[in-house]
């Protein structure tokens, strides 16, 4: 008796402890869906640094739109997990499903303790988006293959963990998939006709020298078009994708100078 009386208080217990670090339903209060800027809130460099040993608890805002990248429909972003937490701290999603339909906002709290290693901890998020074009109807998409489509609702988080009393250092530089140096920016490149039948004009104004390669990939990531190029000034080619099936493509410079990246679809 006094074993069942001890497991049941030690049952409670634990419960307790889950419900005070905030993973009751639900975990966290998401913000009316215009109140905040951008896709995620606090930005990825504004989250609080965890103290090693003393308790952690803080949220991300979500925001979905109902449509990017100039007309691109988002139907809904699902989040199944989130890796990459320091041992002693955890997670929970409202709505508790992880999905975040188009238009409507969400949240997730962080919270725990953890006795880990002081540093960096990036996270990385596990999913899918469900999305939609005139020319391409609805196709499904990894959240990684999400984050290679021009201003995508993407997630990008680091958590931060210092000994306490110590200064919250700043977190790593992360560079957008569209711009990984300020030597190449999207605005720099152009692709015409988009969407388009087959043959598409590249442009890409450069204030130096490069030399770099043009992939274009499908959905799942398979390459179907590669071809090196170099340019002083004012570089201009043609391809030609008549061959691939109808869809959404991302078409990517990589340079030396960074890369920058541009999503076309074939009708």
């Amino acid at each position: 008796m006094r074993k069942l009386l001890l497991t049941t208080i030690i049952c409670f217990t634990s419960l307790g402890f889950l419900f005070s670090q905030g993973l009751s339903n639900p975990p966290c209060i998401p913000l009316p869906n215009n109140s905040t800027e951008g896709y995620y809130f606090p930005f990825y460099d504004s989250l609080p640094c965890i103290e090693k040993g003393l308790p952690f608890s803080s949220s991300i805002q979500i925001s979905m739109p109902s449509v990017f990248n100039s007309g691109i429909l988002l139907d809904s972003l699902v989040i199944d997990s989130i890796k990459g937490f320091p041992a002693g701290i955890t997670y929970a999603q409202y709505p508790s499903s992880g999905v975040y339909y188009g238009d409507s906002s969400g949240c997730i709290a962080v919270i725990g303790t953890t006795l880990a290693d002081t540093g960096s901890y990036e996270l990385t998020f596990y999913g899918y988006a469900v999305i939609t074009t005139q020319s391409s109807g609805t196709q499904i998409f990894s959240i990684n293959q999400l984050a290679q489509i021009q201003d995508a609702p993407t997630p990008v988080y680091f958590l931060n963990l210092i000994n306490p009393g110590d200064s919250c250092f700043p977190p790593p530089v992360i560079y957008s998939v569209t711009g990984l140096s300020n030597l190449i920016q999207a605005s720099q490149l152009s692709v015409y006709p988009n969407p388009g039948n087959g043959t598409f004009n590249i442009e890409l104004s450069v204030n130096k020298e490069i030399s770099g390669e043009i992939i274009v990939s499908d959905v799942t990531g398979r390459r179907v078009y590669n071809q090196p190029f170099s340019s002083s000034g004012l570089f201009q080619t043609g391809i030609n994708l008549a061959n691939c099936s109808r869809g959404l493509y991302l078409l990517q410079l990589k340079t030396s100078a960074g890369l920058v990246s541009k999503t076309i679809s074939m009708q």
